[in-house]
Formats: C-alpha cells, sequence, structure tokens
C-alpha cells in the first residue's frame, strides 16, 4: 500500500510541474492588434500593435512614454508574412490576447476570404474581440495613432463602440457567424483618423489639429464574397444594431414646435415578424422598444403632466420610426442586399418556402414590404421635472 500511495504523490508532481515547453509570459511579445492592407500590386502588409510591459508600469506613474510600438511585413503570402515579422522580434510573438483587427478600406474591398483562411486554422488566436474598417487611411496608420485615455490606442475604438450600444467583444464572432448564414450579409463598423476638436472653432492656435485620435465613422456593408461594397452613417449603423437585437442602449431626438428633446435608452429591444402572404409576397413587420430617461427638454411641454410626457414620448417614436425606416430603405435601393437578417427569421418560421427564396433573396429583400412600429417609454424625467422655460414664465407671471 505504501509503495502506491508513493508512486501516486511521484506522478502528482510530476504532472504539477509545468509544461516543458510552455513559454513565460515575460518571454512572448503580447500582440493587441492587427491591420491588414494591400496596395495596388495586391502585396498584403500586416501591421500588429504590440506592448512594451515595462513602460505600461511607468505610465503609471505619469510618464508620456510610449507603451506600445508597431511591426509591420509585406508579401504574398500571410505566413511569410508573420514569419518575417517574428524575425523582427526578441520575443515570441503571442496572439492570444489580440482584441482589435482593422481592415483598410481597399483590402476589405478586395475581399476578406484569404484572411479568415488564414484565422481558422491558427488556433492561437482569439475569437473574442473586434474587427473594424478604417475609412481614408491605412491599417497601419491607425495602429500607430494614439490616445490620451487609453495606453494601446487601438482598444480606443474598442471602448467607443462599446459606449454607443454596441457589442464590441463579439463583432468578431457576429461577423463570422453571420458570414456562413444564407438569410444575412455581414457587416462591419467603419472608422475613420480625425482631430479632437472641431476645425472651425480655432483662429490662432492650430496644434490641436495636429493631434489625430480614431472615431467611429459608420459601418460597412459585405456580399456573400465577403467583399466591402460601401458605407453607411453612424446612426444608420445604430439602426442597424437596433433592428437585428444587437443594441445595448441609444440617445434619440425629437423635435418640437417650441423646441426639441432628447432621452437615454438604457433598455431597447427588437422582434421581426415575418410573413409570406397567400400571394407569395414576402413582408416584415418590425417592432422596436425602448425605455429610458429624459435627458433634455427644451420644449413648453411640462413633462410633470402625464399628457405631455405622452406627447413626448410619441414623438420619440414616430422619429425613430422615420429613422429605421429610411436606413432600411436606404440599403434596399442602394445596396439591395439583406444585412439585418430578415432572411434568417423567414428560414425559421417558414423553412420549406426558404428553400424557394434563399436562392434569390437579395432580390426578394430588396422588394419587401417592411413596416416599423415603435413604442418608446419614458421611466425617468429627472429631479427637476419640467424645463427651465416652463419654470422661466411661471415666475414672470
Amino acid at each position: 500500500m505504501q509503495k502506491y500511495i508513493i508512486l501516486l504523490l511521484s506522478l502528482c508532481s510530476f504532472f504539477l510541474a509545468g509544461c516543458w515547453d510552455r513559454t513565460e509570459l515575460n518571454e512572448q511579445a503580447i500582440w493587441l492588434a492587427t491591420g491588414w492592407d494591400i496596395d495596388e500590386e495586391g502585396e498584403i502588409e500586416i501591421s500588429g500593435q504590440i506592448i512594451i510591459p515595462a513602460k505600461i508600469q511607468m505610465k503609471e506613474g505619469g510618464s508620456g512614454e510610449d507603451t506600445f510600438f508597431v511591426v509591420s511585413s509585406k508579401g504574398d503570402n500571410v505566413g511569410d508574412i508573420l514569419d518575417d515579422i517574428q524575425k523582427k522580434l526578441p520575443r515570441k510573438a503571442f496572439f492570444g490576447q489580440r482584441r482589435v483587427i482593422i481592415f483598410s478600406e481597399d483590402f476589405a474591398k478586395h475581399g476578406l476570404t484569404r484572411y479568415f483562411d488564414n484565422i481558422s486554422r491558427t488556433p492561437l488566436h482569439s475569437l473574442r474581440g473586434a474587427m473594424f474598417v478604417i475609412e481614408g487611411a491605412t491599417a497601419k496608420e491607425a495602429l500607430m495613432q494614439k490616445n490620451p485615455l487609453e495606453s494601446q490606442s487601438a482598444f480606443s475604438v474598442l471602448q467607443q463602440h462599446r459606449l454607443v450600444g454596441g457589442g464590441s467583444d463579439r463583432l468578431y464572432l457576429y461577423f463570422l457567424i453571420s458570414s456562413q448564414l444564407e438569410g444575412i450579409h455581414p457587416t462591419l463598423p467603419t472608422i475613420k483618423i480625425t482631430s479632437p476638436v472641431e476645425e472651425s472653432n480655432l483662429k490662432t492656435d492650430n496644434s490641436a489639429m495636429e493631434k489625430k485620435i480614431l472615431e467611429l465613422s459608420g459601418v460597412a456593408v459585405f456580399n456573400d464574397n465577403l467583399e466591402m461594397q460601401g458605407s453607411l452613417t453612424n446612426k444608420d449603423n445604430r439602426n442597424l444594431l437596433w433592428i437585428m437585437g444587437l443594441l445595448k442602449k441609444d440617445n434619440i431626438v425629437s423635435e418640437h414646435k417650441d423646441g426639441n428633446a432628447s432621452a437615454d435608452l438604457y433598455k431597447v429591444s427588437s422582434k421581426i415578424t415575418p410573413e409570406i402572404t397567400k400571394d407569395g409576397e414576402v413582408k416584415f413587420s418590425v417592432l422596436l422598444k425602448g425605455t429610458g430617461l429624459l435627458q433634455e427638454n427644451n420644449s413648453n411641454l411640462d413633462v410633470r403632466k402625464p399628457e405631455d410626457l405622452k406627447k413626448i414620448e410619441n414623438e420619440f417614436a414616430k422619429e425613430t420610426k422615420k429613422e429605421v425606416l429610411k436606413t432600411i430603405k436606404k440599403v434596399q435601393t442602394e445596396y439591395g442586399i439583406d444585412i439585418f437578417g430578415f432572411g434568417e427569421t423567414l428560414h425559421h418560421k417558414y423553412p420549406s418556402k426558404w428553400k424557394t427564396l434563399k436562392n434569390n433573396w437579395d432580390e426578394y429583400f430588396a422588394n419587401a414590404e417592411i413596416t416599423v412600429t415603435t413604442e418608446i417609454k419614458i421611466k425617468e424625467i429627472g429631479l427637476d421635472g419640467p424645463s427651465i422655460l416652463i419654470k422661466g414664465s411661471e415666475e414672470n407671471h
């Protein structure tokens, strides 16, 4: 019995000792973001944003030194390019912490199929993270931008997308899933390099214009071959996410005869109901709901009164419906491809009918009748209640 105990303890010590071929963290080059570019000859350039661990510790102490550096290489084969990049690094590149992938607009228009073939065969790449298309610049330039609030600038757009209501940590996964489904085309948010201040307000000191940051600019539309077809605005992107049920929150504005109002929606939902009529016509009903708090009221409506609050809610609903329908119509007429997932809802409800529709689904989508119903509820009106305009008029009387 004692022999078995000794043997068991020996085996435990063997397995607890660790892996012989494990690479320690301080021996790795931690790769946080990847940039993909392509030139006129079709040559690919891959760039990586890699952290400088020692500089991150100094940054916490107030140092203004860079906490990352960018390395890149060109070639025709992804594997060879990554090998060339590794030759420039004194530590082994580690992709397990990569959270951001940026494609140049030219690269996205050439198609992303080649990229995803490489990723699907590389187990070290994480499925977590976000992907973006940079407009008006290269992906390498995007990775080289700095942000005063983020030690790794590529993370700034990830945080921005999350703050406006997008699920940034799942953008990569959503793109992979939608690229494999028959009733939806994939999309990616777009970004651009811009100044943090408005140029029109600067009269003497133009030094602020020299500083650049990354900013969300809209959403890129892709076809079945994962080729970028064009882009939509930021507002279109929020409407898209809301219809798809991916939006987490939103800010809405309504115009009134005597002013305007705005609200922060902290709870939003979507429901798509497909229908195929007896005549074979395809229709969809979209129900969008939002609950939030009143952020601003510059109208003469007194939100302490239920009837006035209802008027504001109705105006919010009316304006939201108009904007969402505008986005849907724009996609139907300008691109003619379903990026909302209407086809998938039809597939689930009418699986047998879908078999006859799927091959020409984009044509059916472009001509489909889509109605939108919106319901907005304001649960909080703030501490002051009415607009200051009403208070002022009451005091004057």
